[in-house]
């Protein structure tokens, strides 16, 4: 068992396994450090994903399928921001509202438009294709871990890095950081609070967007009801544990994602399939916990 658990296979997919959350929770991240709790990022990335397999299907390009995934996903944005910032409404439940208006949404639109339930699989869906990069091949072990994946696991590693440059090398950065520390102090310095929110919302529904489109179009080329399945509770667990740091939340989604790799290596062994599709919920809660215990240590001293 622990072979298959640091085997090669398990690491790479741990990789790209980690491509979505990363991009999902790079966007949490920015709505974290303005003090916007968005528990509905799930129903972005569920709607997204639909979306992006839609635009996928009419152009028969996987770029225009991303197209349509991160412009559904601000437009998601858009309507909680209404909702939070313009109406005043409790995000939690407006948040709890869209995620379970996602589903039954794209599965009324996946009736309506491609007249079927359950999952839609066509040839003009089309997906992104592993890219080989002959110097990163080269390298032993590492070429067989980075090399061979889709543009979009590659583009959610640099939308960290980039991440954590705006987040803490700039002056929006520096903006929105303050935003989520103290209002009042921010505002009174000249700098528009409901500006900076809607900045971040935005950001969210982009990069939410392209980790909904990561999940039909990183090689299946195909959507299925609930496709998104937990993942942007993930993320938005995964921003808390990182405390809103690119760096720290990046690290959680790929503990997250090893968690799932292992699960699809789990499945060769007599155990009930329940337990195993829990792995990455059950690492989730685990590292939670552990974070908040060593939060409560803090404060105790």
């Amino acid at each position: 068992m622990l072979g298959i658990l640091l085997s090669t296979s398990t690491l790479a997919a741990t990789v790209r396994l980690s491509a979505p959350l990363a991009l999902a929770t790079m966007g949490s991240v920015f709505g974290h450090k303005a003090k916007i709790f968005n528990i509905g990022l799930e129903s972005y990335v569920l709607t997204s994903a639909f979306f992006a397999t839609w635009g996928s299907y009419l152009f028969e390009n996987a770029f225009m399928g991303l197209l349509f995934g991160m412009v559904s996903g601000v437009v998601m944005s858009a309507i909680f921001g209404t909702f939070v910032l313009h109406f005043k409404s409790d995000p939690i439940v407006v948040g709890i509202a869209m995620n379970l208006s996602a589903w039954g949404l794209t599965s009324l639109l996946l009736f309506n438009i491609f007249h079927i339930r359950g999952s839609i699989m066509d040839p003009r869906i089309k997906s992104f294709g592993s890219i080989d990069i002959p110097l990163l091949g080269r390298i032993p072990f590492v070429g067989e871990l980075l090399n061979n994946h889709n543009i979009l696991v590659y583009a959610a590693f640099a939308v960290v890095i980039v991440s954590q440059i705006v987040m803490y090398k700039t002056r929006f950065g520096l903006r929105l950081r303050g935003v989520g520390l103290n209002e009042k102090a921010i505002q009174s310095a000249g700098v528009s609070v409901t500006k900076y929110k809607w900045a971040s919302l935005i950001i969210t529904g982009v990069l939410a967007g392209a980790a909904g489109a990561c999940l039909p179009l990183s090689g299946i080329s195909m959507f299925t009801e609930n496709m998104s399945a937990g993942k942007g509770f993930l993320a938005v667990s995964a921003a808390r544990i990182g405390k809103g740091d690119p760096f720290k939340a990046f690290f959680a989604c790929l503990i997250f994602a090893f968690a799932d790799a292992v699960s699809v290596g789990l499945q060769s062994f007599n155990i009930p399939s329940q337990l195993v599709l829990m792995t990455p919920y059950i690492a989730t809660v685990v590292v939670m916990c552990l974070t908040n215990l060593d939060q409560l240590k803090k404060n105790a001293v």
